[in-house]
């Protein structure tokens, strides 16, 4: 069975909390088999930022919805949007 990777924008409930706060509140909504992978601050303005995040999950029916749920029923997350999902090589290696 393959994996997804599915990458999300992330925008906090205002510019006080934390990018790493924020990321701990969508880590802590996400079920076992689904696995945080990194993330990226991007700045907007006056403090404000959102969060390009990547989550892997393995490749099951309706995964991506869940993982959608989970990370907007996050507490700091103010809205989040899908970005995309693209399927992982099982035979994938880090660099």
């Amino acid at each position: 069975m393959g994996s997804y990777l599915v990458r999300l924008k992330v925008l906090p409930t205002g510019p006080e909390v934390p990018s790493q706060q924020l990321i701990e509140s969508v880590k802590g909504r996400l079920e076992k088999d689904m696995v945080f992978k990194n993330s990226k601050e991007d700045p907007i303005a006056f403090g404000l930022y959102s969060l390009t995040i990547d989550i892997v999950v393995p490749e099951v029916e309706g995964m991506i919805d869940k993982v959608e749920v989970a990370v907007a029923s996050a507490p700091l997350v103010a809205q989040s949007e899908l970005m995309g999902a693209s399927r992982l090589s099982s035979q994938l290696k880090n660099l």
